[in-house]
């Protein structure tokens, strides 16, 4: 069947969420999902993801497109532009999702997916091309290895619960390390004080 790439409309909400959680929720029974790999997809409603799709038309930096077979979406990839640094005016284009279908994989999606990518590239005469998968995710690294892909940086996420949680539990601890400071500091000023006397 002949494979078609194009931009998402937001008809394609309840099937790219159904993608979503095809390729990120991860199986809970899988060794993967043990480890400190954060999961960051939370589930929107189809109402939040047709909404979603539909402001893309008016972000010029940022676009969603979908492979499909047979009017069946079988893969995604979202592409934007952006500054290099913030001391730069030239851009360079990132992939940030890029998701096919465990039922089609192998089948040369992903570098029709990709190819949005590299021609959107050329076209703002960018230079460089940025793409980050998720961790656990094989598959994912090896393909943009295998395409030509560098390590360059490592990604993170954390939850904000947590961060705050944190940053809580350290101000507490700065405080109290302050003031224990303060009460050995009013200590040495005291015994000064009764040795002065003495004297």
């Amino acid at each position: 069947m002949p494979l078609e790439v194009r931009e998402a409309v937001p008809a394609d909400a309840k099937t790219l969420i159904d993608l979503w959680r095809v390729c990120v929720s991860g199986d809970p029974g899988t060794a993967e999902a043990t480890t400190m790999t954060v999961v960051a997809w939370q589930e929107p409603s189809v109402a939040e993801a047709t909404e979603a799709l539909g402001l893309l038309d008016t972000d010029a930096r940022r676009r969603l497109c979908v492979a499909t077979i047979a009017d069946q979406v079988v893969g995604a990839i979202q592409v934007e532009l952006a500054p290099q640094t913030p001391l730069h005016l030239s851009s360079m284009v990132i992939v940030s999702e890029l998701h096919v279908h465990p039922r089609f994989r192998r089948r040369g999606i992903a570098s029709s997916l990709m190819s949005v990518a590299v021609d959107w590239a050329e076209d703002a005469g960018s230079s460089l091309v940025y793409a980050w998968a998720p961790s656990a995710s094989r598959d994912a690294h090896r393909f943009l290895t295998r395409i030509g892909f560098g390590q360059f940086a490592t990604v993170r996420a954390a939850r904000v619960r947590i961060l705050r949680a944190r940053a809580a539990k350290r101000a507490s601890g700065r405080s109290t390390g302050r003031l224990i400071a303060v009460r050995r500091s009013l200590l040495r000023t005291h015994d000064a004080l009764a040795r002065t006397a003495r004297e």
